[in-house]
């Protein structure tokens, strides 16, 4: 998996219209949750990017480790490009009954 250019990530976020932003934060935190398989881990990933980490006792997750601290980490530069504060992002969607889990 190549490793992303934080500062290309930025340039294609100034591009867009602040509603387009704010569509692309949601999707980005239901695909950041389902990449932590959901729970709170998932949660907190989708929520508290800036603050995330994956803690060693952790047991196996859907995506290597690696490729979720990239999106994570994506999610929160995306979320600073937005004006949007990365410790404390808008609740993600819930998926009640939905198979994630």
């Amino acid at each position: 998996m190549p490793k992303l250019d934080m500062s290309q990530v930025v340039k294609s976020a100034q591009d867009k219209p602040l509603t387009e932003l704010g569509d692309e934060l949601a999707a980005l935190q239901v695909a950041v949750y389902v990449m932590c398989g959901g729970g709170m881990l998932g949660a907190m990933a989708a929520e508290q990017p800036a603050d995330f980490y994956i803690d060693s006792r952790c047991g196996r997750l859907p995506y290597p480790r690696r490729e979720i601290m990239q999106a994570v980490e994506c999610l929160a530069t995306l979320a600073k490009a937005a004006g949007k504060d990365p410790h404390r992002l808008p609740q993600a969607p819930h998926f009640h009954c939905c198979g994630v889990f």
